[in-house]
């Protein structure tokens, strides 16, 4: 959630994680209200990765802003196609990322996008993938954010470190994971922000 909408009272959905279900509820009904809902979940491990890989991602939903501005101008009008590409590609990704974890719920799952969505609307994550998009490199990005910290660009890396070690050790296939991949290409290799949507079909019979 944002804070500021927080503040304003805006409707607002989140979850609680920990260990022991009875603090858990004891959390709820202190902090709940009538617009700040609180499911509880003891799945630890999914849901902090959920919101972790959901900066990641958000950077790659943002790259598309970008994308378009520099192909269609500053003030072209926002393109929510591609973006919708991405947030579905992002979806795919996510899930069988905590599914290597043991943590694949649907409601594990749903905190993540939920988060990853309101990510993507405003911010650092946004901005930094924007500018990236346009065609600025990582470093210029950050000389334009005069050193604000961007926990997104610290998950997409580690992330697809990750990936790629376990792809390696023949627990996971590369080929599942275009979007973080390309991400972190842009972030370590400054390669380009081109997009490979085609890698993002599949056929299902």
């Amino acid at each position: 959630c944002t804070s500021y909408e927080l503040v304003a009272h805006d409707q607002t959905e989140v979850t609680f994680c920990g260990n022991d279900m009875t603090t858990l509820r004891l959390l709820k009904s202190i902090m709940g209200t009538d617009y700040y809902h609180v499911s509880i979940s003891t799945d630890v491990v999914g849901i902090e990765s959920a919101v972790a890989l959901k900066n990641g991602y958000a950077l790659g939903i943002a790259l598309t802003i970008g994308v378009n501005q520099k192909q269609f101008g500053m003030d072209s009008e926002l393109h929510f196609n591609s973006q919708a590409a991405i947030f579905y590609q992002s979806t795919r990704e996510m899930a069988k990322l905590l599914h290597m974890q043991g943590a694949d719920s649907l409601e594990t799952l749903a905190v993540g996008l939920g988060d990853l969505y309101v990510t993507v609307y405003g911010g650092r994550t946004r901005l930094v993938g924007i500018l990236l998009g346009r065609g600025l490199t990582i470093d210029e990005a950050k000389a334009e954010l005069n050193g604000v910290t961007l926990e997104s660009l610290v998950v997409a890396e580690r992330v697809a470190r990750a990936v790629r070690r376990r792809a390696a050790d023949g627990g996971a296939s590369l080929e599942d994971f275009p979007l973080l991949l390309h991400v972190d290409d842009i972030l370590t290799k400054k390669s380009p922000a081109d997009i490979p949507y085609e890698a993002f079909t599949y056929e299902k019979n």
